[in-house]
Formats: C-alpha cells, structure tokens, sequence
C-alpha cells in the first residue's frame, strides 16, 4: 500500500492474511445472493436474531445454530462463513449506543464458544470476519502518510462504511470500533466449565500485547484499547495478575501521554474514558452482564 504504513505485529498481520485466504478460497463471492444457500442464510440470520441476553435464550440459539452448520445439505465453508457474518452483523441490526449492548455482547460470546466447541472450523471464520469488519481486532493500524494517501479507498480499507456514495461520520466509525471490539472481547473472556476455548484469555493477553507494542495512540486505537478493556479486563486482571497490572502502568505511563499529546475533542473524550478505567480500577468490576450468563451455564446444559 504506497503512502500507507502498516503498524502491526508480523505474526498477527500474517495470521490476517491466513484468515482472508482461507475465506477467498473456500468461499464464493456474494453467498448472501446466491439461492442456492439462501436457504440457510435465512435459517442462520432468523436463529441468531432470537438471540437475547438470556440463559435459556442462549441455549436455544448455540443447539440452532450448531445443528444449522453441522448439516450435511450445505458445505461447512460456507455455513460458518454466514454464522460468521450474521453473528458479527449483530452489531448493525442492534442499536450500538444502547447500554444493553455489553450483555448481548456476552451472549453472543456464549454462542460463539458453545458453537466452535462442536464446530471448530467456525472459528477461522469468525476471526476473518472479525478482522475484515474492525482492523482492530487483528489488531492493526493504517496511517495515511499525506493527504493524498487519505481517499476512498484507505477509508474503505480501515474500515469507514459508506451508503449512497457517502461515508459515515467519524463519530459514527468509532461506534462501530467500540461495538466490534467489544464483542471480540467478549467472545475472548467467555469461559464455560468443560468447554475448550479456541481463541481464550490467552488470545487475549497476546492481543492486548501486541496492540500496546506495535499501535500508535490515536483516537481510533484508544476507543478500540478502552472497548476491549471494559469487556474483558475484568478476566485477564483475575488470570494475570501483577502482569495485567503492568499492561495497564504501560497504558497509564506511555500510551495516554501520546494520547493526550494530539488534543482535541475526541481524543479528550478518549482520554478520559481510559483514566476513568484506571483511577476508578473498573478492572475490578465484573462487567454487567457477564455474571448472570456465567452462573448458570455448564457444558451439561448442551449435551
């Protein structure tokens, strides 16, 4: 990409690029037209627009769902590319700045985990989807190096969505940064008694890692770090301890002085967001939602 620097971690932007492949090759262009599958495009999206911040809900959607992307009448590529995209589509057919949105978040995590644990190639479908909708969430960031660089096409590339001809507002891209990485968070912290997680508090640890280590500090990284923070902050504090402690001295020490350094409006509204988080140790704070969701589900619940 000339004038457009790549930040990024080589083995995630190359962990990207395996998930987009894998997609390009085992997927045809435009599945949601074609009839042959809209079928169970239809079956998949009515399943998952069902799905509510509920225990039984939950339950119903992961054994729909689980039937609808084990059958044999359409090719598994294709079912987990559409669970992928309507799952993550949540995010748009759902008002992002509504509060209940953090308790869908985590019964769509719920969904997730219990849906890969019986259909593991699911997963690389739902990380490519994640990582085509939010750069953030490979995590990476492009920075255009003049204002020539800054066209359409970059802002089609980092992920501003664009209607009538139109791009939305900045505003509106960082909702959508917020909402996105919150449900890749909350996907990240699910845990279930018995039930393996393929992409778990680990994949998040990593994540928070490289994101610190190779992102500069801009609006955009900073709502998309706050996001990721409030949904899951509260596990990778319990797992990690002292080492989360020193992610967030190297946020508190390093990223929010660049941050603060680029002053305007937003920034400031950024700014804040991840002082709050810290002075007021939210990371103590079990996010609201999570635990009624996470008391009463067992792997027995599914069998």
């Amino acid at each position: 990409m000339v004038d457009i620097k790549v930040f990024g971690v080589k083995y995630a932007l190359e962990a990207e690029s395996r998930r987009y492949a894998l997609v390009q090759n085992q997927v045809p262009e435009n599945i949601h037209h074609n009839k042959e599958f809209s079928k169970y495009d239809r079956q998949i999206a009515k399943s998952i627009s069902k799905l509510m911040p509920t225990t039984d809900s939950v339950r119903a959607r992961a054994s729909e769902l689980i039937k609808a992307l084990d059958g044999q009448d359409c090719p598994r590529p294709i079912s987990c590319c559409l669970f992928a995209n309507k799952i993550i589509s949540i995010v748009k057919s759902r008002n992002t700045k509504d509060r209940t949105f953090g308790n869908l978040a985590f019964a769509c995590g719920y969904v997730m985990l219990l849906v890969t644990n019986q259909v593991p190639d699911a997963m690389d479908y739902l990380l490519a989807e994640f990582n085509r909708v939010c750069i953030y969430t490979v995590p990476k960031h492009l920075h255009a190096l003049n204002a020539e660089a800054r066209n359409r096409d970059y802002y089609r590339l980092i992920g501003y969505q664009e209607e009538n001809g139109q791009f939305e507002s900045t505003e509106s891209y960082l909702t959508y940064v917020v909402a996105y990485v919150k449900l890749y968070a909350a996907m990240i912290q699910t845990e279930i008694k018995g039930v393996r997680h393929p992409h778990g508090l680990a994949e998040g640890w990593k994540w928070l890692a490289m994101f610190l280590n190779s992102l500069p500090a801009t609006t955009a990284t900073a709502c998309a770090l706050h996001a990721f923070l409030k949904m899951a902050g509260f596990a990778l504090h319990k797992k990690y301890g002292s080492q989360f402690m020193k992610i967030l001295y190297v946020i508190s020490r390093y990223f929010l002085p660049a941050l603060k350094e680029q002053g305007n409006k937003m920034q400031a509204e950024a700014v804040n967001n991840l002082q709050n988080y810290l002075n007021d140790k939210i990371y103590l704070e079990e996010p609201e939602g999570q635990y009624l969701v996470q008391q009463l589900l067992s792997k027995e619940l599914f069998m």
